[in-house]
């Protein structure tokens, strides 16, 4: 138990340490022109890296129905939401050390129901850049699809799937 005591706090040490290093790298590879390759996008995310997901209602005014939303991962249930126009659900996590976090969500609108991962390794790369401290993933829930921004509010965003 001790010997797992002193390799768990030598892990979080030696992790403080990278993440203090790799800061003045971090901040100068979000002003290049990122490459969208899984392979680029693999090595940017790291464990213990802190993300802030939101999901916020960008549908038609007139829409006649509110979105429904269930989000979870493996070990976290974020339970079912109603997200009215404008409404925004959110949570915050931190990378884990396999880089295998990953949260998904099951949309319904009227007469659609999708589900989509909003957060893994390879999605990282969309939410790097909004604070030294925490990245956020904006998603933006609209008529023709789901767009996705690294700041609230977007100055540009990317859709990423469709309904």
């Amino acid at each position: 138990m001790k010997r797992i005591r002193v390799l768990f706090l030598l892990a979080l040490y030696l992790n403080h340490s990278i993440k203090a290093i790799s800061s003045p790298i971090r901040k100068s590879l979000r002003t290049e022109k990122k490459i969208q390759t899984f392979d680029k996008i693999e090595r940017r995310a790291f464990p213990g890296q802190e993300y802030e997901v939101h999901i916020v209602n960008k549908l038609p005014i007139n829409s006649t129905s509110p979105l429904y939303i269930h989000c979870a991962s493996k070990d976290d249930e974020l339970g079912n939401h109603t997200l009215n126009l404008n409404d925004d659900f959110n949570w915050s996590f931190a990378m884990n050390y396999g880089l295998s976090t990953m949260f998904f969500c099951r949309f319904k609108w009227e007469s659609k129901n999708q589900a989509y991962e909003v957060f893994n390794k390879h999605l990282a790369f969309y939410c790097e850049g909004y604070s030294e401290d925490e990245d956020i993933c904006l998603w933006w829930v609209k008529e023709d699809g789901f767009y996705i921004s690294n700041e609230i509010p977007p100055s540009s965003s990317t859709q990423i799937y469709r309904w």
